[in-house]
């Protein structure tokens, strides 16, 4: 069936799509919108605004498919007037309108980021909805010019609005190529001219043939494509491109033809878009710049996939490179870990320790630990050092293994005096760090036994001293300096004796223990190991120890541990 678009019917489906389409935006937006927040189960405040929005939406559409239904008009043009002139119409189509408008507005203060962009699009479409609204509906159908120009004033607007021609986009115009697809010469001639004025370049096809031949040996941005036309006809056309190499070139489909059904098939075909014959040549611009912004954007894509696709392939070498590298670093980190765990003092060498208990707990955060425990005897003496390298990691455990092997490599040399022992381990460390670029450094105590009396010196943490059952802290913030940071210490180093009596414990840690925390963020703290220490200080070195170390993992839970943890027990025998 064709349709004379001077007709009242063509105006009436005129009339019908274009104010389908800022109503179709309302409802297709706040449908996207809900339908999102329903895929990612998220619980929003908002969910009751967007459902009023779209039934507002569901309520316009209505309204506009009463009132224009076809059946209740004839060739007469008093029937269109009758219908537009309604009084119920503006007031059925103003009311929601400004609904939408008011709650789209509130929204745009509520939502998320990722919807922002579609309730503004919503609030856009339902604000011109209601700025031409009056216009629509009042127009004088004597003058059918005038009726036109109106609708399609409001189609181009609407259609701006959705995808804007900004500068960026009309500088790019005459780089874009339109085919031009029809059987009548003058109608050729006619829209070609129209698109050259746009500022696109053009190319013209007589029939379906020869457009696909122009296809297939071009490089087209756009084709417009007439639908009656000889032998191939635009139908088959469109089909043929759809499964085509050549399917990303949007296609917008021109005919007399006015009817739904042509509409939809070309819609369901692939068509980006459809215009009627004779057609005003601004909506023909809008036509043109929404579907080229379209493609260009898909052009956009497809030049991002493919740099995705060669980054993917940058990436997949390297990881290769990586994974080769990894393997090679974890052997090494295997292997300089189990050298910590060899170096560390075996509980039977602890056992055979006369005058002392001393039992002790080492455990690093990551593959390779900073802290640093040893006990050395040397002549009657009972020499324990605790220590902590700033950061863990394989840097770290490097430099604890140098602090103990310069350490017993000291004692075995007799050095014994903590201010030259210290100067003498700090200008080795100092320098090493220098060596490696590094900024680490390391807190470290010295604790020596001999006769009862416990000799302190160095800076590290507090040492707990239980004395019936009685904690005594001792502070060593001024007994000496951390390692690495200075070329000299000697003016910083200090030492205070404290005896130590029979059953007495005294207790080094690092502060792995007590700032490792639980899942409420708090920190096992100084206070909770003191408790622990006094309710079991009358038991045996190991059962302090063990006492601890159970708390401690009891207060971290599941939490990841973020510190080397290290515990020594010492207790007079």
């Amino acid at each position: 069936m064709f349709t004379d678009s001077n007709s009242p019917l063509s105006q009436l489906f005129q009339l019908r799509q274009e104010l389908g389409i800022p109503i179709n935006a309302i409802i297709g937006y706040s449908e996207m919108i809900i339908e999102e927040i329903a895929e990612i189960n998220q619980d929003v405040t908002y969910i009751a605004e967007l459902e009023q929005i779209r039934a507002c939406g569901v309520e316009l559409l209505a309204s506009v498919n009463i009132f224009f239904d076809p059946a209740k008009l004839t060739k007469d043009w008093q029937d269109l007037q009758s219908i537009i002139s309604n009084p119920q119409l503006q007031t059925q189509l103003a009311k929601p309108t400004q609904m939408v408008i008011d709650r789209s507005q509130q929204l745009i203060s509520l939502v998320d980021k990722n919807f922002l962009l579609e309730v503004r699009q919503i609030n856009r479409a339902a604000n011109q909805l209601l700025q031409e609204i009056p216009r629509l509906i009042e127009v004088p159908t004597s003058d059918i010019e005038i009726l036109e120009d109106t609708v399609l004033d409001i189609s181009t607007s609407v259609l701006t609005n959705r995808f804007p021609l900004d500068k960026y986009q009309l500088s790019q115009a005459r780089g874009y190529k339109v085919l031009v697809v029809d059987d009548s010469a003058i109608n050729r001639e006619i829209l070609a001219d129209q698109v050259k004025a746009e500022g696109y370049q053009t190319a013209t096809a007589k029939d379906g043939k020869q457009a696909i031949q122009m296809i297939q040996t071009g490089s087209f941005d756009l084709i417009l494509l007439d639908i009656i036309m000889p032998e191939i006809d635009g139908y088959q056309v469109l089909k043929w491109i759809r499964h085509s190499p050549w399917k990303h070139i949007p296609t917008i489909m021109i005919s007399a033809l006015e009817q739904t059904d042509s509409v939809v098939k070309c819609i369901e075909m692939g068509a980006e878009d459809y215009l009627t014959k004779p057609f005003n040549s601004t909506l023909l611009k809008a036509r043109l710049g929404a579907c080229l912004e379209q493609k260009r954007l898909r052009d956009l894509e497809s030049i991002y996939m493919r740099q995705l696709a060669q980054a993917n392939q940058k990436i997949s070498q390297f990881n290769n490179c990586l994974q080769v590298e990894n393997t090679r670093l974890s052997s090494e980190l295997e292997v300089t870990q189990r050298l910590q765990q060899m170096l560390l003092p075996k509980e039977k060498e602890l056992h055979q320790i006369e005058a002392l208990e001393i039992a002790g707990f080492s455990e690093a955060a990551a593959e390779i630990g900073g802290d640093y425990y040893d006990v050395v005897q040397h002549q009657g003496r009972i020499i324990i050092g605790i220590g902590d390298v700033s950061g863990h990691g394989l840097e770290s455990g490097v430099l604890m293994l140098m602090v103990q092997t310069a350490i017993r490599t000291l004692i075995e040399n007799n050095e014994t005096d903590p201010k030259r022992l210290f100067e003498v381990l700090n200008r080795t460390i100092y320098k090493n760090i220098q060596r490696l670029n590094s900024d680490k450094n390391i807190s470290l105590s010295l604790v020596d036994y001999y006769e009862g009396i416990l000799s302190i010196s160095g800076q590290h943490e507090e040492i707990l001293l239980v004395r019936q059952g009685e904690i005594e802290r001792i502070d060593t913030v001024d007994l000496g300096f951390p390692l690495g940071l200075a070329e000299s210490i000697e003016d910083f180093v200090f030492e205070t004796k404290i005896p130590l009596a029979q059953s007495e414990v005294a207790i080094l840690y690092t502060d792995g223990i007590t700032e490792a925390e639980n899942s409420q963020g708090s920190h096992y703290g100084l206070a909770q190991l003191c408790a622990v220490v006094q309710q079991n200080w009358q038991r045996s070195a190991q059962d302090i120890r063990q006492a601890v170390i159970q708390d401690l993992r009891s207060h971290i839970g599941i939490e990841q541990v973020y510190d080397d943890i290290t515990l020594v027990v010492l207790k007079r025998k």
